[in-house]
């Protein structure tokens, strides 16, 4: 299971914002619909975007709470020749650098106007985000109720009140730096502070400070390199055997640990335990409602829901080929005899070879069991794999 990204997080010092809707009708209504779908960039969640109409042009955007401005890809702006604002120093992984911004024009409950930093999403996310052109942060989604109704593909904003059901978890929320934060227990430890974060497409990431202490006392623990905005974040894999909050509880939760010089980057990273992802919500729903500062959980099974499958461990990449880029150790994939390098021909018997690392992990969604046919040395291969909690257990 390969650690989340999370780019958008870091991505700004201060930002300008989009404002509540004043208006009604059409594209500044205060309630809406719009399909749900997931870029999938491993095997374990997926960032949630939506296609919105500008200009008479088809446009698609992140919807990440843990972004604290609104994003736009440069190409975009500049095709909709939107009106350039004065630029803003932004705080990343590799430094601080200066980025044009830009007026956005009239997007879903919110007024044209409000502004957006140019940053391509590719940048941020890799290759697979290379079809998205913006991202609504948290200042959009604070002004409204949004539900994220990843069982039902649909998300959501409305203006009225949330349904009063037993069949919820309400999580109160702290908004710190105009990001929507949780408290949650990890085991039998007191409650910290969490970002709750759709940029996140995994389960629960420790930033650098709170990973320090839990690493001090654990076993060594098998580690990745992911990719941050401008530089690279090492993290350690681990399962935490129970994360709670008042009327909700989750087990073996998959748990990235960021560690080294380039993990320490300082405000809220120093301020908050981690960021909490999409994954653990995915057989359900989650709304964030704004004006009611809480977070409310839909999961089948509250309090206790059912514990997620598990992962393939194993990465990919697109180039001429769809092909195997990394390894985690104790895996199935490792296990199995997978090895980097390996071309991947064919996804149970469908040809993936011209895939993307989208469409492929898309077709492994939700699946417990795979068939692989990779091409290597000049030879293809049949390898079988199955889903595994095989990440060290912390409790």
């Amino acid at each position: 299971m390969p650690l989340s990204r999370r780019r958008l997080l870091q991505a700004v010092l201060a930002a300008g914002t989009l404002h509540p809707a004043r208006h009604s009708g059409a594209a500044g209504a205060a309630e809406g619909t719009l399909p749900l779908r997931l870029l999938r960039t491993g095997d374990l969640g997926g960032l949630p975007w939506v296609e919105i109409e500008l200009g008479g042009q088809s446009t698609r955007w992140l919807v990440d709470s843990g972004a604290s401005a609104a994003l736009i890809a440069p190409a975009l702006a500049e095709r909709l020749a939107l009106r350039a604002l004065s630029p803003m120093r932004v705080a990343m992984a590799g430094g601080v650098q200066t980025l044009q911004r830009y007026a956005l024009p009239s997007l879903p409950g919110a007024e044209a106007g409000a502004a957006a930093i140019a940053l391509d999403l590719q940048t941020l996310l890799g290759p697979g985000a290379q079809r998205l052109d913006g991202a609504l942060g948290a200042p959009w989604l604070k002004e409204r109720r949004t539900r994220f109704d990843f069982e039902r593909r649909q998300l959501r904003w409305f203006s009225g009140a949330t349904p009063d059901t037993a069949a919820v978890a309400r999580l109160p929320v702290r908004w710190d730096a105009g990001l929507p934060v949780v408290s949650l227990a990890l085991g039998a430890r007191p409650a910290d502070e969490f970002v709750f974060d759709t940029g996140n497409a995994g389960a629960l990431v420790l930033f650098a400070r709170r990973a320090a202490s839990l690493l001090a006392s654990a076993d060594p623990l098998p580690e990745t390199v992911v990719r941050e905005l401008g530089g690279t974040v090492r993290a350690r894999l681990a399962r935490l055997e129970l994360l709670s909050a008042p009327g909700w509880q989750a087990r073996q939760v998959p748990m990235a640990l960021e560690s080294g010089q380039a993990a320490r980057r300082g405000m809220h990273f120093d301020r908050l335990a981690g960021s909490l992802g999409v994954a653990l919500f995915e057989p359900g729903a989650v709304t964030l409602d704004g004006p009611g500062s809480q977070l409310i959980v839909e999961l089948p099974g509250l309090p206790e829901p059912p514990a997620l499958a598990g992962g393939f461990g194993f990465r990919l990449e697109a180039g001429d080929s769809l092909a195997v880029s990394a390894l985690l150790d104790g895996g199935p994939a490792a296990a199995a005899g997978l090895q980097v390098g390996d071309q991947v021909q064919a996804i149970d018997a469908v040809d993936a070879r011209q895939w993307s690392v989208p469409q492929a992990w898309e077709a492994l969604a939700g699946r417990d069991a795979v068939s692989l046919q990779v091409f290597r040395d000049g030879t293809s291969r049949r390898v079988a794999l199955r889903r595994e909690r095989f990440f060290p257990l912390l409790r």
